[in-house]
């Protein structure tokens, strides 16, 4: 029987799309170990909520015979809402692709094949990057004043830019004022960028770069929630509400911070950093530390602390085939994502994973609520295949939550 757009329709979402979700999910290290839940989300389907109690009652203590009761106080809850952010990655098959596979649904497959596998795996890097940033989506920011009319840009350090991306810049990070719109990467050397036109108007040092239309839509990521509102690191807080919590008000909902004493400047990793940070979450916030994540420069240098006379095991595997730093009884791991502060400077976060994931509304899906994967686009011989997530990473307790900044790369 010859194919037709129902065949190819069900080739994509029964060949291709269990495989895509499996991979997407697992084939990073956070994306795999964050627990996923769609049982929260509130009647509108805009967020998922949950109360939180956030301090408890102080109405206890000690008294003497027939002294007054301790004065009445009542349980603080906050109502914790974890708006969903909307992921898409689209693929186009022309009509002479089809055309050619139409009496054979395994030539339709192998066809299609690079298409799905590139979108699978650039689908899973841009989701992994989000769960590594604070939501802001900034994929760097400008380093020096470009002129108007230039198609060179120069970066700061840890920037994540790549050929074929189309970008926007904003003078801010609220995204009020926008200097470059929908202007295509042509190259990368370095931290150096040339678009594929002229920017057009002046950008100003410090600018902030994202996706195209991306900016402040992106998923909250581990630097927003394991972040405090009293520490700035010369950078200032990346998130001092989160959650609809407000971090002034209740600090009980700043994560622990380290950070060096003097703001943006850098100091090597060492065992008492490491063991500081492990005690300050099991002290102060009553946490179980079980995942360290850091860059791979963190990585080799945490791995040269560990000498034959201590009493840590220098390697572990974790499901899924990675393979890990232990130390003190917790996995530290490395992540080509792990990103880097304005100043270049390293992070290392140190994970109480019990209290983090990642709210679905949606799983990678292909969007056929008109009955058909494959969509005709107007006035061309081509079909569009629109792949949606719709998902945000949340957290019950930040507090348990670390973060070594300022660290020397």
């Amino acid at each position: 029987m010859a194919q037709n757009l129902s065949n190819f329709d069900a080739a994509l979402k029964e060949f291709y799309l269990p495989r895509l979700q499996s991979t997407i999910n697992t084939n990073r290290v956070l994306m795999q170990r964050l627990e996923r839940d769609a049982s929260k989300t509130d009647v509108s389907g805009r967020k998922a909520t949950f109360p939180v109690n956030i301090r408890p009652t102080q109405a206890v203590g000690a008294r003497g015979d027939e002294g007054a009761l301790p004065t009445a106080q009542n349980q603080v809850y906050q109502e914790v809402n974890v708006t969903y952010k909307y992921n898409y990655a689209t693929i186009r098959l022309s009509h002479p692709t089809i055309a050619a596979s139409r009496n054979d649904k395994g030539a339709f497959i192998r066809v299609v094949g690079s298409e799905m596998d590139g979108v699978r795996r650039d689908a899973k890097n841009d989701i992994n990057r989000q769960l590594f940033g604070w939501g802001l989506g900034s994929l760097g920011t400008v380093n020096g004043e470009v002129p108007a009319d230039e198609t060179t840009v120069v970066m700061d350090p840890g920037h994540q830019i790549k050929v074929g991306m189309v970008l926007d810049s904003y003078t801010a990070a609220d995204t009020a004022t926008q200097d470059i719109d929908s202007k295509t990467v042509s190259s990368v050397s370095g931290n150096t960028v040339v678009l594929s036109a002229v920017t057009g108007a002046v950008v100003p040092d410090g600018s902030y770069i994202y996706r195209e239309d991306s900016g402040n839509r992106e998923m909250m990521g581990l630097m927003g929630i394991v972040d405090s509102a009293a520490k700035t690191s010369g950078i200032g807080a990346f998130a001092t509400t989160l959650q609809n919590v407000a971090r002034g008000t209740y600090p009980e909902w700043n994560a622990q911070v380290l950070e060096h004493s003097t703001p943006g400047t850098s100091r090597e990793i060492t065992e008492d950093l490491l063991d500081t940070a492990q005690l300050q979450v099991m002290e102060l916030a009553e946490g179980d530390s079980s995942l360290g994540v850091t860059s791979t420069t963190q990585f080799r240098k945490i791995a040269h602390l560990i000498t034959p006379d201590r009493r840590y095991t220098p390697t572990m595997k974790l499901e899924g085939g990675f393979k890990a730093i232990e130390w003190a009884g917790m996995p530290i791991v490395w992540d080509r994502d792990c990103p880097t502060d304005v100043n270049g400077n390293h992070m290392m976060f140190i994970l109480d994973e019990s209290e983090l994931k990642i709210f679905q509304l949606a799983d990678w899906d292909f969007d056929d609520t008109d009955g058909s994967v494959l969509h005709r686009r107007a006035g061309y011989a081509q079909y569009d295949a629109q792949l949606f997530y719709y998902a945000q990473l949340g957290c019950m307790d930040p507090a348990t939550q670390c973060v070594i900044r300022d660290l020397a790369s």
